[in-house]
């Protein structure tokens, strides 16, 4: 229940984001696999520019949910549709099971530094992405994890 819950509120904020501003920026959907596993979202908000929006399960230890703004370095590579990107977010990550750091239904608050690459095909809207995002825990205790994955997400 709480997970379709959360899921609804993080379509909603995507939906409500994307059709608020006037310049009509693309929104990407699609799937990332790694930690975590599941739902991601990608509103580019310019060309340099992006917020990304993932949830989903995190290993066997209950489900994540991230907001991260992203800045986009075009340029760097030979090829012009690959681009690495930095960015800086939060994520919440509820337990759902005893582990040794958590108690049981315990909420925990990060601090996100993803970095990774994308790939855009021009003739199929399709983002392909690589991805690791150091994540230091702040609430509510001190911890450090690396999270990322690969993904891909469709644009519309």
């Amino acid at each position: 229940m709480k997970r379709s819950f959360l899921t609804c509120i993080f379509f909603t904020i995507i939906t409500s984001v994307a059709t608020s501003s006037g310049a009509a920026p693309k929104v990407g959907i699609g799937a990332i696999l790694g930690d975590p596993s599941g739902f991601t979202a990608k509103l580019l908000l310019n060309n340099t520019d992006a917020l990304c929006f993932g949830i989903g399960p995190s290993g066997s230890d209950g489900f994540y949910l991230y907001l991260d703004y992203l800045r986009h370095f075009r340029g760097v590579f030979p090829l012009n549709e690959l681009s690495l990107y930095l960015g800086a977010g939060a994520g919440l990550h509820h337990h759902d099971e005893k582990t040794k750091h958590h108690e049981e239904d315990e909420v925990s608050l990060e601090a996100r530094l993803p970095v990774g690459i994308s790939y855009m095909f021009h003739k199929v809207p399709v983002e392909v992405f690589l991805e690791l995002a150091p994540a230091l825990e702040i609430i509510p205790d001190i911890d450090f994890d690396i999270r990322g994955g690969i993904g891909a997400r469709y644009f519309f």
